[in-house]
């Protein structure tokens, strides 16, 4: 948690919008005042904020339920370095991504519910873009104190990364809960993300923002949190512009009470979460599974793919969720707002180590996957994705569960946009970082935020000048999109917004150019798969 600075009192520094006031080390927020870090190397204009709670701690009674306000403090609220990570996993078993075994990870803490902010504004009423950073990870790793917004804050935004809960913690549907709750349960994580959105909408003035402009981005389970906030009608008007980088909730969802071929009730799986939870013991009411460790739910939730399967962690729960995100986004339900969404062309190269640890490798395991994964197209695959030798069937795999989990949602994100006033921009990122393998991974998952943080030295990288020139291009773009909505502009080639007529976007990579119908033959069958999915595979 954070730590108040003992015997400090500070007075009279509530925020007032009759006039702009500086921005100093001191400013305060809902629940008291806190006190960060002003200044960095070469840059004396930057003002760092860690470890600021948007929430109530959720414990106790509190654990599984939707946030509570922010528990006022007194004194003032050290914010000058990142508090501790939500509980999660340390490591997911693919070495590329993994921390080396002798690595100091963060303090991991279920009163994780705090965020961090960015700023070179000099004062209050700057009104400077807001950009609010959700982390991939699954849903089940990952913290905002993972990335830094210097760089894009550096170029005129005000940045946001929050933290907020994962796996089981935050994704647990369970009937006693529902009825506790308001008659739904499941999606905690999202309820979080919405609350401090809340708490940037009433507090980011403060640092230099404008609650008129804030922008939503992330990466990967990151991303996927953006499309359900962009369909969810809890979250609208909490945000103006939309990013999502590599991900995004366009394949058939779980719901929280009807069973699916595909996925069981979300309900049914948290009762049989607290089976196992509780097992041993007569109680299995929601009381004793919140007196539970948290270490045991941890554990109990690794246990099983029936508890930790990324896809079906969150659910279609009639609140957060009235439909799948796919199904709103058809019908044009989504919130009206620009959108700037893409992937990377190697996505699955580091990935796919995750998946031949259990089904094997070459011909025999990518058509393991292919029934496992998608055995609506099992028929049509080698129409698509050549797989008749195991080096061709190892591509082949990569290939499709790029486009599958990366490349088919975002390009499905951008076609939905179709049916409102505001244009979606699609990009495309082949640039290879220049890390050990590279020949191997080429633009793998996760190589965008690299640049778009000016993380350059990531995955033992070796950044050149090259790489630095493409990190301030990407930063430039995404501030200017949050800015006007539009990422046109500074030296970038005319880049259209994606229709289904012209089916545009733009490449950054060995060079940035515009172009056209990226993959259209596997986006087509994808697009087939899923719509048979959702006809044939629902149990009414």
């Amino acid at each position: 948690m954070c730590t108040p600075l003992l015997a400090l009192v500070v007075a009279g520094l509530a925020y007032s919008n009759a006039e702009p006031q500086p921005i100093g080390s001191d400013v305060a927020v809902t629940g008291g005042v806190v006190r960060g870090i002003v200044g960095d190397p070469g840059r004396p204009d930057m003002r760092q904020y860690h470890c600021i709670p948007y929430a109530a701690p959720p414990i106790g009674e509190r654990r599984w339920a939707p946030p509570a306000p922010v528990v006022p403090w007194h004194g003032v609220l050290d914010a000058s370095t990142p508090g501790p990570v939500c509980i999660q996993r340390t490591r997911v078993g693919v070495a590329f991504y993994d921390p080396p075994k002798d690595a100091t990870l963060p303090p991991q803490s279920e009163d994780c519910l705090t965020l961090n902010v960015w700023t070179e504004a000099r004062q209050d009423g700057e009104r400077r873009p807001v950009m609010v950073w959700i982390h991939g990870g699954g849903l089940q790793a990952g913290s905002g104190s993972m990335q830094s917004g210097r760089l894009l804050a550096r170029h005129g935004a005000v940045v946001v990364t929050i933290n907020y809960r994962l796996g089981r913690f935050g994704f647990l549907a369970h009937p006693e809960l529902s009825r506790t709750v308001g008659g739904v349960s499941g999606n905690q994580g999202y309820r979080d993300q919405i609350q401090a959105l809340e708490w940037v909408r009433d507090n980011i003035a403060g640092f230099g923002g404008d609650p008129d402009n804030v922008t939503i981005f992330g990466e990967s389970a990151g991303a996927y949190s953006v499309s359900v906030l962009q369909a969810s009608p809890l979250a609208r008007g909490l945000f103006h512009r939309a990013i999502g980088q590599s991900g995004g909730a366009f394949h058939p969802m779980a719901h929280r009470t009807a069973p699916r071929t595909y996925s069981p009730a979300a309900e049914s799986v948290g009762l049989q979460f607290a089976d196992a939870l509780l097992a041993g013991q007569d109680d299995r009411s929601l009381d004793a599974m919140r007196r539970t460790p948290a270490a045991r739910i941890l554990e109990v939730a690794e246990s099983s793919p029936l508890f930790n399967t990324y896809e079906y962690l969150s659910t279609v729960d009639g609140d957060v969720l009235p439909d799948d995100v796919g199904t709103i986004f058809a019908a044009g339900r989504q919130a009206d707002v620009p959108v700037l969404v893409g992937s990377n062309a190697d996505e699955g190269t580091a990935l796919l180590a995750h998946f031949t640890r259990f089904m094997g490798t070459g011909v025999a395991g990518f058509e393991t996957f292919v029934r496992a994964i998608l055995p609506e197209a099992e028929g049509r695959i080698a129409n698509v994705y050549a797989a008749d030798t195991d080096s061709r069937a190892m591509r082949a795999w990569a290939d499709l569960f790029t486009d599958l989990t990366f490349t088919y949602p975002q390009r499905a994100w951008a076609r939905s946009m179709g049916r409102l006033s505001s244009d979606a921009y699609l990009y495309w990122f082949t640039w290879a970082p220049p890390i050990p393998g590279r020949e191997t991974y080429g633009s793998f998952h996760g190589a965008f935020q690299m640049y778009i943080f000016g993380d350059l030295d990531a995955f033992n990288a070796v950044p050149t000048d090259a790489d630095r020139r493409m990190a301030d291009a990407l930063a430039r773009t995404w501030v200017r999109f949050a800015r006007t909505g539009n990422p046109n502009g500074g030296e970038l080639p005319a880049w259209p917004a994606h229709t289904r007529g012209n089916e545009a976007y733009l490449e950054f990579g060995n060079s940035i150019r515009p172009g056209a119908s990226l993959r259209v033959a596997q986006m087509a069958l994808i697009e087939l798969a899923w719509a048979e999915r959702r006809r044939t595979h629902s149990t009414p």
